[in-house]
């Protein structure tokens, strides 16, 4: 698949993608636990890239968990990007996000990152 095709697939997937991945739950509740350790140490400012960021789930978590924080999301499908623009606005974090609609190699130049998921 070429990274259009991959993006047709996404945008086509997103309006349902949420409840499709719901009995995954558990799972991604193993992950957020993760990340907290791993993102342990960092900055209560820290700036965060999150590649493949879908419907924001992942950052969704670690906005509520880390209220300084702020996000870049790169995801290739618009779709989601609005699913996820939806959700930031209804959450109250949506001030706190960059949204990058394309690949990783798209992303123009910036200050570093302090941490990336």
């Amino acid at each position: 698949m070429n990274n259009d095709q991959i993006k047709a697939v996404f945008d086509q997937q997103a309006a349902g993608y949420d409840e499709r991945w719901a009995k995954t739950a558990p799972i991604r509740h193993a992950l957020h636990f993760l990340l907290e350790a791993v993102f342990t140490g960092l900055p209560a400012d820290a700036r965060i890239l999150c590649v493949g960021a879908g419907t924001g789930d992942e950052i969704g978590y670690l906005a509520r968990r880390y209220p300084r924080w702020t996000f870049t999301a790169v995801e290739p499908s618009g779709a989601m990007l609005d699913i996820f623009r939806d959700k930031a606005a209804q959450g109250g974090f949506g001030d706190r996000c960059h949204c990058h609609e394309g690949y990783l190699d798209t992303l123009p130049a910036q200050a570093p990152f302090d941490a990336a998921t």
